[in-house]
Order: C-alpha cells, then sequence, then structure tokens
C-alpha cells in the first residue's frame, strides 16, 4: 500500500510538469487509479516488437494492445501499428516478418505513443517479461515529453514464476517463455507472430493464471502488481 501511494504521488507531480497532454492525463489517471480485482478494474494487454533487445540502440518497430474490461477481452478495441524505424530491422525481420520497406511505411513513434497512453489511461498494463518493454517505452518517453512516466503492471512471466516457485516447481530455460506457459494451461498456439496477437495471447493467458489462482473466486491484484 506504501508503494502504491509513493507511485500516486510520483504520477501526480510528473502529470503537472507534462507537456504532452495525453501524457498528462495518462498521468493522472495513473495517481488516481482504485485497483481491485479482475473484474473491477480495467486492463491493457500491450506487446511491443522491437529491432533487439537493447534500449540504447534498438527501436521499437511496431506495437499492439487490447483491452480487458469486467475480466473480459474486448477484441472490438484490438490496436496494431507499425512504427517507423531509423535503422534497418536487421536480422529480427526473420522474429516479426517485417521487412524495412513495410516498417518505412509506419506512423511515427510520437504518434504510437500518443494512441497507446490514451488507450491505457485509467487501466492496469498487462506485459509478459514486462521489463524489457518498459525500458523502451521509458527511453521513448523521455525523448518524446522529457519525462519518464510510472506504470502499474501485471506481469505474466513474473506471476507465474512465483507461483511455481512457491509450488516448488523446477524451472528450466525456456520454460517461462509466453508460447510455453500457454501451453501448460492448455490454451492454443498461434502460429503467427505479431504485436497484437502477443498482447492477445498474454490477455488471455492473464485470465487462465486469474482462473488457476482463484478457481473459485475472482482473483485480487493488488498483490501481483509492479511498479515502475
Amino acid at each position: 500500500m506504501l508503494q502504491r501511494r509513493r507511485h500516486g504521488r510520483r504520477c501526480h507531480k510528473l502529470a503537472k510538469a507534462c507537456a504532452q497532454p495525453v501524457l498528462s492525463n495518462y498521468l493522472d489517471a495513473c495517481a488516481s487509479l482504485d485497483i481491485g480485482n479482475m473484474e473491477n478494474t480495467p486492463l491493457i494487454s500491450v506487446d511491443l516488437e522491437l529491432t533487439g533487445m537493447d534500449k540504447g540502440h534498438n527501436e521499437i518497430i511496431s506495437m499492439g494492445w487490447t483491452l480487458i474490461d469486467r475480466g473480459r477481452i474486448q477484441l472490438g478495441s484490438n490496436r496494431y501499428m507499425l512504427i517507423n524505424a531509423e535503422r534497418s530491422v536487421g536480422s529480427s525481420a526473420v522474429i516479426h516478418e517485417l521487412l524495412d520497406s513495410e516498417v518505412a511505411q509506419g506512423r511515427s513513434l510520437e504518434t504510437g505513443l500518443e494512441e497507446l497512453f490514451d488507450a491505457a489511461r485509467g487501466r492496469v498494463w498487462v506485459f509478459h517479461h514486462a521489463g524489457l518493454d518498459i525500458s523502451f517505452l521509458r527511453k521513448a518517453c523521455e525523448s518524446w515529453a522529457g519525462l519518464i512516466p510510472g506504470f502499474i503492471v501485471l506481469d505474466t512471466m513474473r506471476i507465474e514464476y512465483r507461483m511455481r516457485r512457491r509450488r516448488e516447481m523446477p524451472i528450466r530455460q525456456g520454460d517461462l517463455q509466453l508460447g510455453q506457459i500457454r501451453n501448460s494451461y492448455g490454451l492454443p498456439r498461434y502460429t503467427a507472430h505479431n504485436a497484437l496477437i502477443d498482447a492477445l495471447a498474454t490477455a488471455e493467458l492473464m485470465l487462465a493464471i486469474a482462473s488457476r489462482l482463484e478457481p473459485d473466486g475472482i482473483l485480487e491484484l493488488n498483490s501481483h502488481l509492479k511498479f515502475f
């Protein structure tokens, strides 16, 4: 609870200093966000495609997100956006099946951030391996708005890791990949790979994890949150 209050004060202070209206509104909402359980807390599941893992040298080349309201994925909210990268996508084209010519037709990173943070206003973020995507978003926001916003996050990889540790289950290399965890829950395998599909896959996994943690009830979220 103390961490939540500190995070709220930080977001409120940043909102006052922020010159970007969309990000300022997001920060104001983040400061006063009322977080309860899976059914009464709005969520946004997000995935980014990157040219590599190093935020100092690599870039965001696409974004995908979907909203979760009342414990249900809102498919009509699905959004996928290509981002115009300054550098070649390089070897990441093998993974993401994106070509330089396609990325060149994408939207600006600033436009992508505006749409993403507008959608995220008043919501808890859901990521798989949150630290990676948030590191890129923090860097992008620092360039765009001159500040690093706060994030309240449910990280499906972190939650699953903690659950397996509590049960003293062995964790081998690769066990915590999105597809591997989904398989352990009996969720279908998606052969295509892009940011929106991974955002949907993460949303489905979050709902499956919630059902496993509280099979006879509704999952309370506060003990599973991470603050950035």
